[in-house]
């Protein structure tokens, strides 16, 4: 017998080959459990991975149907993909977690919540930020801590983002201690983060009066730092990111200076 008040619509995430969206519409009793399973056996799962399960319209789940989901998420985490709930309304949320379906299923907001997790997760969708402030020291520490919560937000361990907010904090205090002064400048900071790596670029405007000092701390020109002198008292921030780095470059000329950061996830 199936249940006539549900109803089940499957439809392609534009944009994306690996994710489908089902729609369900109604009461998830145990009468309707082989029409859900019926829709998990029309995937494709060779090139189907990750299923977004839209709820916004379900009043109830019973636990036999959320046994149909369980099968059908192992389906997808077999082939190396997922299985998540979107638009849960809240008292259907808080009776799920109360089965424990939470310890199993992640639950988002909304559906457009989920295809960025997927493009995250699966397409390693590139994210970016660029921030521009004042040249003001007291700017640096909300700064640091707002970049290190966006890599803890993705995923990056608290070690990984512990040394990303060290990077921020000595590029960006070097920056506006070698850079012009004043609330009409500005430096400006651009951070494109996907879930391999996090780069930065830190881009400031020269102070002339400065520039002999940066330039000496650079080892003769040599813009990879691949010869970083640490004995250099003034230098040893810039030896700091370069320890904690992959990947560390630096342009100096008199319109400016541009500081490139790169460093991979490492957990």
């Amino acid at each position: 017998m199936q249940h006539k008040n549900l109803q089940i619509e499957i439809s392609d995430v534009q944009g994306t080959d690996g994710a489908l969206i089902i729609s369900f519409r109604g009461e998830l009793s145990s009468l309707c459990i082989s029409r859900i399973s019926d829709v998990f056996d029309t995937i494709d799962y060779s090139t189907k991975k990750f299923v977004i399960a839209e709820m916004s319209n379900v009043t109830l789940v019973s636990s036999a149907a959320l046994g149909e989901f369980m099968g059908g998420r192992k389906r997808l985490v077999e082939t190396g993909g997922d299985l998540v709930f979107a638009s849960l309304q809240i008292e259907l949320r808080s009776k799920l977690n109360m089965m424990g379906a939470n310890k199993i299923f992640r639950f988002y907001n909304d559906t457009r919540s989920a295809i960025n997790a997927y493009k995250w997760e699966y397409e390693k969708h590139h994210e970016h930020l660029h921030l521009s402030f004042p040249p003001f020291l007291k700017l640096v520490p909300p700064i640091r801590s707002l970049v290190s919560r966006i890599a803890k937000q993705k995923g990056y361990s608290n070690r990984d983002s512990f040394r990303i907010e060290t990077i921020i904090d000595e590029v960006c205090n070097n920056a506006i201690e070698h850079g012009l002064e004043g609330a009409n400048k500005s430096v400006d900071l651009k951070i494109t983060i996907n879930p391999a790596q996090i780069e930065f670029t830190v881009t400031s405007i020269s102070d002339p009066e400065k520039m002999q000092a940066l330039r000496a701390m650079l080892n003769a020109g040599n813009h990879d730092l691949s010869k970083w002198r640490t004995d250099e008292k003034r230098g040893r921030g810039l030896a700091l990111i370069k320890m904690l780095s992959n990947e560390l470059t630096v342009d100096c000329n008199d319109s400016g200076t541009s500081v490139h950061v790169k460093k991979l996830r490492e957990e």
